[in-house]
């Protein structure tokens, strides 16, 4: 049986079952027992769309080129193709002795027509993303103009649901006054102040003491002062 490695990808923490990391490799394994191929190692990676840099796919690719297997098994290609440029990367794989196997489609990397298929499948799934940003940034901006908040309340305010202002936290934004004070005095550096605020009863979104850089993070945000950007 030939040795392929498996490559498994979930762009955030929450997928659909379809996209899930199980439902990747179930379809990766039963792939492999119709193929005569065996999967001798699985590399999985949780992350972001869009941008290059996954340290799995790149330790991931080190190994083939080292000749630790001889093949490479993936979902499907917008699994994969995050972005054109690791397409890139994966499409040339063949030309280095690496034979490329997609779970859910038959396509034969080997030859012209089928690597122009898995390119062009790898072009519509780039555009997918692109498009889904830009649908997203109209959306944050068309609530911008509109004066609200598109992101989470930071800390002092509270979230009042979808199209609502935020409200200030009754908490926690007399703390979050406090602490603009205290600063505004010039006898507090960002640690001292960290300190002070934190034995007063500041606790961020997760209920945890203020680190030094949510101490920064504040003081430098817009909203605090009525800015939204």
């Amino acid at each position: 049986m030939k040795p392929c490695f498996g490559y498994i990808r979930v762009s955030t923490a929450k997928q659909g079952e379809g996209a899930s990391l199980e439902a990747q490799k179930d379809a990766i394994t039963v792939f492999a027992s119709q193929n005569n191929l065996k999967v001798t190692q699985w590399f999985e990676e949780k992350e972001t769309a869009a941008k290059s840099g996954r340290p799995v796919f790149n330790k991931m690719l080190r190994l083939l080129r080292k000749g630790e297997a001889t093949g490479l098994i993936m979902h499907k290609i917008d699994r994969s193709a995050r972005n054109l440029k690791d397409w890139a990367i994966v499409s040339e794989l063949p030309d280095e002795g690496v034979d490329v196997y997609i779970a859910t489609e038959t396509l034969d990397f080997r030859s012209r027509g089928g690597r122009l298929t898995a390119d062009i499948q790898a072009v519509i799934a780039a555009d997918y993303i692109r498009n889904l940003r830009s649908e997203t940034l109209k959306g944050l901006n068309q609530r911008l103009k509109q004066g609200l908040y598109p992101f989470r309340a930071p800390i002092g305010y509270l979230d009042n649901g979808a199209g609502k202002p935020k409200t200030p936290d009754p908490i926690k934004a007399p703390l979050i006054k406090l602490m603009f004070d205290l600063y505004n005095s010039g006898q507090y550096s960002y640690r001292s102040l960290q300190a002070e605020i934190n034995q007063r009863g500041l606790r961020n979104h997760a209920n945890s003491p203020i680190s030094l850089t949510g101490i920064e993070t504040i003081l430098k945000n817009p909203f605090y002062i009525g800015i939204i950007e």
